[in-house]
């Protein structure tokens, strides 16, 4: 008799829980769409998302004008190595005074920053970068740092001038 009640109860309780689940399921959905609301774009950046770049077809012909093709380019890149380590002494030539220093082309994929307090190993009060190195100056110049994220590599003048200092 118990086990007949039981069924029972059980049976009509799970009709009284399937409208509970639909209303908590569309309840649900109600709560994700207030919370999930897509943000709209700009009109700016819908044009960006579809814009796939100017279009231009490279002929044979061009190729064979020019002398050079995407993949005589592709080859020339894989086949070029950049091999920087820390405490390498490179031939650089500075091309651009920056704030707090200068920029130095190595040969690199990214030119190297020179900071103002590695430019020279005896720096006067005032002094300049620009009065320590003039644009095209070719010189040696002492990698200190591994490339950052955008490739860029910190050299210095400074401890190339202290290890020479130091073997005179």
């Amino acid at each position: 008799m118990k086990l007949v009640t039981a069924l029972v109860v059980l049976a009509s309780s799970a009709e009284a829980f399937v409208p509970a689940v639909r209303n908590a399921a569309s309840s649900t959905t109600a709560l994700q769409s207030t919370l999930e609301k897509p943000q709209q774009l700009t009109r700016f950046d819908r044009i960006k998302a579809r814009y796939k770049g100017p279009i231009t077809t490279i002929t044979p012909e061009i190729e064979a004008e020019v002398g050079f093709s995407y993949s005589s380019f592709e080859d020339a890149v894989a086949a070029t190595t950049y091999s920087f380590n820390r405490n390498d002494v490179v031939k650089g030539t500075v091309v651009q005074y920056d704030k707090g220093g200068c920029i130095v082309d190595i040969g690199a994929k990214a030119s190297a920053f020179l900071p103002f307090q590695e430019a020279s190993l005896f720096q006067e009060q005032g002094v300049s970068i620009e009065s320590l190195l003039s644009i095209d100056d070719e010189k040696e110049f002492e990698i200190i740092s591994d490339e950052d994220e955008n490739g860029q590599l910190l050299v210095s003048i400074r401890r190339i001038q202290y290890r020479q200092a130091w073997d005179d």
